[in-house]
């Protein structure tokens, strides 16, 4: 019992000095300062992912008049698949927002 809490002292002390070799490393901190600010870019992050512009509409661009009317054609027909994929095409949303879009022109071309 006594070996385990000696081994768990030595293993947070460790731990501890590591920390501390690597706050130092970082811009030569004092022992509880703060950590650099991160530098900002006007580059997007790696991996593409962005924050949503405000002015940016959620439901992403417009759909394009000939396409909506290719796309009306293709429901008509009971071709609600290749409406879908028509949508993805031409606005390069997913397959589910695609359906949804596809599913709203539906809707409100009913009489």
């Amino acid at each position: 019992m006594l070996l385990a809490l000696l081994g768990a002292l030595a293993v947070l002390g460790l731990g501890t000095w590591v920390a501390a070799q690597v706050r130092r490393s970082y811009g030569d901190l004092e022992p509880g300062g703060a950590a650099p600010a991160a530098a900002t870019s006007a580059e997007p992050p790696a991996g593409g992912y962005t924050l949503i512009d405000a002015a940016e509409s959620p439901d992403g661009p417009p759909l394009p008049a000939e396409t909506l009317a290719h796309v009306c054609g293709l429901i008509e027909r009971g071709r609600e698949n290749e409406a879908a994929g028509a949508v993805r095409d031409a606005t390069g949303c997913g397959t589910h927002r695609a359906e949804e879009i596809v599913a709203e022109i539906r809707r409100s071309r009913r009489p």
